[in-house]
């Protein structure tokens, strides 16, 4: 039995995976050698990173992975954009088969503040992309947040109810959660099999504005069980087989010279004795 240092055997704690954008500014090579030394399962790679689009690095990274029993559970970046069409994301999606995933998350981020922001910009799109992603064998997740066109999971249930494409699911951050003002409750009043994938977090109940909102969901995030967010009981309402992976980007630590492997041990570490609590 391996336990750490509270005595927990630590064989019994759920896995948890790592989201790319942890780790963003590292060389692809470093992101999945952390992950793996930090404990992770799974891991999420974004197919707009440039290392993704360098052959030699990419089959280098893949190596990598198999010979650390990692796993790529979703590729991120598919960004809906009803002006640029489904071009752009077929080109993603024959990344993401290179790479091996099987699920491809799409979210329709909508950078000017005064368009009004509403699904129905993006749902034909979705559609398509759905019914594309399909034949190739490959699901589909809906992030939803504020600053998008879907901007909550109550939005988003009802956008994944309408399509009623066999390969669609919501998935869940709970930063943007938190800061479209839901909760656990509001995961409790939708069918809970719609969420098929969880990206963890931790912060504050709520951000000062937008400009903070932006800079904490891209560059400092809190490590789970580490801020105000009701963690445990969202983690409580999904199903089991809901991949549950951190995304915690930690610009702070970083500049503070605390390496890859070190940042992804710790929030690895926190975020799986998170959710053992939550599944107690």
């Amino acid at each position: 039995m391996k336990t750490n240092p509270d005595g927990v055997d630590e064989t019994t704690l759920p896995p948890v995976g790592l989201e790319h954008l942890t780790l963003y500014t590292e060389p692809l090579s470093v992101f999945v050698a952390a992950a793996a030394a930090g404990g992770a399962e799974t891991i999420c790679m974004s197919v707009g990173h440039p290392d993704v689009h360098d052959r030699r690095t990419l089959r280098e990274a893949l190596m990598r992975l198999d010979s650390s029993d990692l796993s790529i559970a979703m590729g991120d970046g598919f960004l809906l954009n009803s002006e640029a069409g489904l071009d752009g994301l077929e080109r993603k999606l024959e990344i993401l088969i290179d790479m091996g995933a099987t699920s491809a998350n799409t979210c329709a981020f909508e950078a000017d503040p005064d368009r009004r922001r509403t699904p129905d910009h993006i749902e034909d799109l979705l559609g398509e992309f759905c019914r594309l992603a399909h034949t190739a064998g490959v699901d589909v997740l809906l992030e939803f947040t504020p600053l998008s066109h879907v901007p909550s999971l109550a939005a988003a249930a009802d956008l994944v109810k309408r399509l009623d494409q066999p390969n669609l699911r919501i998935l869940v951050d709970t930063l943007h959660l938190a800061r479209a003002g839901e909760g656990p409750d509001d995961i409790g009043n939708i069918d809970r099999q719609l969420i098929g994938y969880c990206q963890i977090s931790d912060g504050p109940m709520v951000s000062e504005n937008l400009s903070a909102y932006m800079n904490e969901a891209m560059y400092e995030r809190a490590i789970p069980g580490h801020g105000q967010l009701p963690l445990a009981e969202i983690l409580s309402l999904l199903s089991r087989d809901v991949i549950v992976s951190a995304e915690v980007p930690l610009r702070s630590l970083e500049q503070a010279g605390v390496s890859p492997a070190e940042r992804a041990e710790r929030i690895i570490d926190s975020s799986r004795r998170l959710l053992a609590r939550a599944r107690a």
